[in-house]
């Protein structure tokens, strides 16, 4: 109690000027309209200025709280997207109900290195989430990579932009399969190898994901040739493909889980034994 008494004697100037001005302003408020409104209205800027201030406040503690709704919303969009993707691919006569084994888990990524040329990524889903490795990485706009290890809480991913990384491919008009992978230099330009020269390719033509791996759905687009050459020699086309996706670029991802990825590699060693 000493010291408040001892604080308003040491300030008694500016308490006594503050209480002074209230009583003023409370006068001008009760005898003057001019004085009112005038009074009202800086009373409206500071209190939408206190407002603002609460509401940015609120939205920083509560931002991730909103992102993680919205990715779990995207989660069930992107299901749906993927399917559709590789039945659209089929003739009609094909177009009947399949088998889609593929589920996916919206993750964050929060390391990204793309300056090299063996670059990896770190997500923010481990072995808790459900995610092993070899389980592939999608974004909005194309494939990002394939998880390598996993911790608790935590997953390494070998980017797209890996020159060691080959991606089963194929393009959508032609219908012709080859081997995707990166240049080693812009993010966004590719190669594909790998395809045949009595194939039928044009510049534009949409590249999307081959379906032959366990990785990846059919369908997910990824670019577009953006030139190709014939190479007599080899009997392959030199292919040049631009990404939809610039992957250096990527904040928001899905890890998609193949649920007969047991049964495939089952056989698989069935069939080498």
């Amino acid at each position: 109690m000493q010291r408040i008494i001892d604080a308003l004697v040491r300030f008694r100037n500016p308490v006594l000027y503050s209480a002074l001005l209230i009583v003023s302003l409370l006068f001008l408020n009760g005898r003057s309209v001019f004085h009112q409104s005038q009074l009202e209205k800086y009373s409206l800027y500071l209190m939408q200025g206190l407002y603002n201030i609460s509401y940015n406040i609120d939205n920083y503690f509560y931002l991730r709280k909103i992102n993680d709704k919205l990715l779990k919303e995207n989660e069930a969009l992107k299901d749906i997207q993927l399917k559709s993707n590789g039945v659209s691919l089929y003739p009609n006569a094909l177009k009947v109900e399949k088998r889609f084994p593929f589920k996916v888990k919206a993750a964050n990524v929060i390391k990204n290195s793309f300056l090299s040329q063996r670059n990896f990524l770190i997500i923010d889903k481990g072995y808790e989430d459900g995610i092993v490795s070899e389980m592939g990485v999608i974004s909005d706009n194309g494939i990002i990579g394939i998880v390598k290890s996993v911790s608790k809480h935590y997953s390494s991913v070998i980017s797209i932009l890996n020159q060691n990384l080959k991606i089963n491919v194929r393009l959508k008009n032609s219908l012709a399969f080859g081997a995707l992978s990166w240049k080693g230099t812009n993010p966004k330009d590719f190669q594909i190898d790998d395809v045949v020269m009595n194939s039928s390719l044009q510049d534009g033509d949409t590249i999307i994901t081959g379906g032959m791996s366990s990785y990846f759905p059919l369908g997910i687009p990824l670019g577009i040739i953006s030139s190709y050459e014939s190479d007599t020699k080899s009997g392959y086309y030199k292919i040049n493909a631009s990404f939809f996706e610039d992957t250096s670029q990527v904040y928001y991802v899905y890890v998609i889980e193949n649920k007969d990825i047991e049964d495939i590699k089952k056989l698989k060693q069935d069939t080498l034994e």
